[in-house]
C-alpha cells in the first residue's frame, strides 16, 4: 500500500469534518483534535509499516486509528481491505463505503465497495458502484474496475455487457491488468455467448501474450475445445 496512492493524505478531509464538528459541539479543545488527529495518523502509518509482516498487528493499528479519528479515509480503506482479504465481507462493506461517504469521487473507494457487493452476491449494487466508478475522469486505474463490473454482469447472465466492460479494459493505457488475462476472460464470455470465431481470436491473442503462462496455458485449453 502507497501512502501517496490510494491511501493518501487526511489533514484537509479531517479539518473540514471531524475537527470541525466536534470543535462546534464544544466536546473538546482544539488542540486536543489535532492531537487526536497526529495520534491516529501515527496508528495507520504503523498499520501500513506491518501490512506484509503481521496483518493482525495492521488490524489493530487501523482500528486505532478509526478510533482517534473516525474521518481517517486511509485508516477506513486498509481495514477495509484487509476484511475483504479475510473473507469479512459484511465488515468490509461497512468500511468501503464510510470511504465513500468521505470521499464519494473515490474510484478506489468504488471498485472495492463494489468488489465487496459482488462477494455479497449483490450484483445490482455492485454494478452501480462500479459504473460509478469508471465515470469517474480521473480514476487512475479504470480497467480493475472494468474487470469487476465484468464479473457482476456476467454473473447477472449480461454477457453483452461484460463483454463491452472487458473491451473498455482493453483500451486504458498503460494498462493495471494484465492483458493477456483481459483477453482469456473475453475470450471465454464470447464462447458462453456461442461466438466461437471472436473467442478464437481473443483466445489466441491471450495465448500469444503469455504462452508459457497461466492465461496462456487456460487459453489453449479453451482453443483446443474449438477444434
Amino acid at each position: 500500500m502507497e501512502r501517496n496512492g490510494r491511501f493518501g493524505g487526511v489533514w484537509g478531509q479531517v479539518l473540514t469534518g471531524f475537527v470541525a464538528v466536534a470543535l462546534l459541539t464544544g466536546c473538546v479543545s482544539a488542540e486536543e483534535l489535532r492531537k487526536r488527529v497526529r495520534e491516529s495518523d501515527g496508528y495507520y502509518k504503523q498499520g501500513l509499516s506491518s501490512m506484509d509482516t503481521n496483518q493482525q498487528q495492521a488490524f489493530v493499528s487501523f482500528q486505532k486509528a478509526i478510533q482517534l479519528n473516525p474521518s481517517n479515509y486511509d485508516a477506513h480503506y486498509a481495514l477495509g481491505t484487509i476484511q475483504l482479504q479475510r473473507g469479512e465481507y459484511a465488515d468490509a462493506e461497512r468500511e468501503f463505503k464510510r470511504c465513500i461517504e468521505l470521499k464519494p469521487d473515490d474510484g478506489d473507494a468504488l471498485n472495492s465497495y463494489g468488489r465487496t457487493l459482488i462477494k455479497l452476491k449483490r450484483l445490482p449494487e455492485a454494478v452501480v458502484a462500479l459504473r460509478k466508478a469508471v465515470a469517474l475522469p480521473l480514476y487512475a486505474t479504470p480497467d480493475v474496475a472494468y474487470l469487476n463490473l465484468h464479473e457482476a454482469l456476467s454473473l447477472q447472465g449480461d454477457y453483452a455487457g461484460a463483454i463491452l466492460a472487458l473491451q473498455e479494459a482493453l483500451k486504458i493505457n498503460p494498462p493495471h491488468i494484465w492483458p493477456a488475462l483481459v483477453y482469456l476472460q473475453l475470450g471465454e464470455m464470447y464462447l458462453k455467448q456461442g461466438d466461437s470465431g471472436r473467442a478464437r481470436e481473443a483466445l489466441v491473442q491471450a495465448q500469444s501474450m503469455d504462452p508459457k503462462g497461466t492465461a496462456g496455458a487456460e487459453a489453449a485449453k479453451l482453443l483446443e475445445q474449438l477444434r
